[in-house]
């Protein structure tokens, strides 16, 4: 009963690790700077690197392995993936396709490569299809609702880019300057102009705010030549950072000696801050060879920030480090099965994140069908961690 309850505390505490770490990831400081993807990823695997050799305390010996250097291969770049979903398609919905699209991965690497049993075939499959309903539900109700965007946004208005953007917001900047020089030079106080001009009623804090999150999700990203929405960008990485992202501990069952479990943390650290600096590297030859100078492409490299990001930066690594050795250790207490699909509960954890504090949705109609879709999900997947473990 006792390794029971640690097992489910650990559980907890990766839920709440996982479900967590991405809300620094759109703090105001993010936003602010508009952060580069590999630079938070950077920030996640420096204090994944810092905060493994923890496990030293805890009674655990070091030990090392290369396929440690494997996951990190799997992590990184699914963790950017991770990062640019966040930000450009919402918290709520980009952790529920990363976490559904984790499990199903482990389930047919377990199913299919380890030959891991199952109590019975058609429960396991039908868990996948749950999972697979929830997550549609999530995608659906999780998007910014499109009613109160289409009677707020003008009509026939086209998808801005980044440059358009800032080009029309200083073009209005400009308008009104212009506007509030011509009414002081014709006597007109500050308060009459703007008392006859006002006659419409002005957009209300809701409005306005709503009318950001559309704009922001119109602009488009250019990839060889054709135009794409950021938001469905967005929902595409999160995908891709589930399927990649889902594979980061395989490399764990390969491994031989005393590296699994909590063994394997630091060798899982040292792979993640190694193929981030090869990252880094890539990125700097890449522009190397684009601009053909050394110091065009080093400043052509994304800055980190440091005086702004510090903080929300090492917030987020803390919390994913946490639900990463949280999820090691409900494994180990209570097996792959039900300690593993625990933790991927946490998608319930960002999900109200999203809805509740970054106001992703706001109709109380929509965030009930929500839950809904994110309660089917959980069952599915708590379902299908049931029906993989092997023996009984």
């Amino acid at each position: 009963m006792t390794d029971q309850l640690y097992g489910w505390l650990a559980a907890a505490i990766a839920t709440l690790g996982f479900g967590s770490f991405a809300v620094p990831i759109k703090s105001e400081a993010a936003d602010s700077v508009d952060v580069d993807p590999l630079v938070m990823q950077s920030y996640k695997s420096g204090m994944c690197f810092l905060t493994s050799w923890m496990v030293l305390l805890m009674g655990q010996k070091f030990s090392f392995t290369w396929w440690g250097m494997v996951s990190g291969l799997f992590w990184v770049p699914a963790g950017a993936f991770n990062i640019f979903a966040i930000r450009n398609a919402g918290l709520a919905v980009s952790q529920g396709i990363v976490s559904s699209s984790i499990v199903m991965v482990s389930f047919i690497w377990g199913n299919l490569v380890f030959r891991e049993q199952v109590k019975s075939e058609a429960v396991a499959y039908f868990a996948v299809c749950l999972i697979m309903t929830g997550l549609y539900g999530m995608s659906y109700f999780s998007s910014p609702e499109s009613s109160t965007a289409d009677d707020i946004a003008p009509k026939n208005t086209m998808p801005l880019t980044d440059d358009k953007c800032a080009e029309e917001e200083t073009t209005n900047l400009i308008h009104k300057k212009n506007e509030s020089s011509n009414s002081l030079m014709a006597g007109e106080s500050p308060l009459t102009s703007s008392s006859t001009k006002s006659k419409t009623p002005s957009k209300t804090p809701l409005e306005i705010e709503e009318f950001k999150k559309l704009k922001k999700k119109t602009r488009v990203i250019t990839i060889c030549g054709s135009t794409y929405s950021r938001h469905h960008i967005g929902l595409c990485s999160a995908l891709a950072c589930g399927i990649w992202g889902g594979s980061c501990l395989v490399p764990m069952h390969y491994a031989t000696g005393n590296v699994k479990g909590l063994g394997y943390v630091i060798s899982f650290s040292i792979g993640a801050i190694t193929v981030t600096i090869l990252m880094w590297l890539l990125r700097y030859i890449y522009h190397l060879i684009t601009l053909s100078s050394t110091w065009e492409a080093y400043e052509a490299l994304p800055s980190f920030h440091l005086r702004v990001m510090w903080a929300p930066g090492a917030a987020a690594g803390i919390l994913w480090s946490m639900g990463n050795v949280g999820s090691i250790l409900a494994v180990e207490h209570l097996g792959q099965g039900v300690g593993y699909s625990a933790s991927q509960a946490s998608l319930l954890v960002s999900g109200m994140w999203g809805i509740f504090f970054f106001k992703e949705v706001t109709k109380t109609k929509i965030i009930g069908k929500w839950f809904v879709s994110a309660f089917v999900t959980i069952a599915g997947i708590l379902l299908l961690g049931y029906e993989s473990r092997v023996g009984d």
